[in-house]
């Protein structure tokens, strides 16, 4: 987490932003988070390995705030996470 808030932060933080891939419209996120809060407002890199699914990034809540956010299953069935991952960052969206 220190790392995503460092670059918020940093000199180069809206091109660090940029270049993660948005909830519902692009790259690995381009068909996840597409109808909800998140869509288009959330900037996050995914990650998989073997058991573990990941989300890290930044979301823009509808209060205007935008929160850093990582999440991560480290399990032999956390491929069936994918959608409790994708619901924690609807939430934030909603009522960060």
């Amino acid at each position: 987490m220190k790392l995503l808030l460092d670059a918020w932060q940093g000199p180069h933080a809206q091109t660090f932003v940029d270049s993660l891939p948005i909830a519902g419209v692009d790259g690995t996120l381009g068909r996840r988070m597409s109808n909800g809060p998140a869509a288009g407002r959330a900037h996050l890199k995914t990650g998989t390995a073997g058991e573990t699914r990941a989300l890290a990034g930044y979301v823009r809540c509808r209060s205007g705030r935008t929160q850093a956010v990582a999440a991560f299953v480290n399990h032999p069935d956390a491929p069936s996470a994918t959608p409790t991952l994708d619901a924690i960052i609807e939430w934030v969206a909603a009522n960060g």
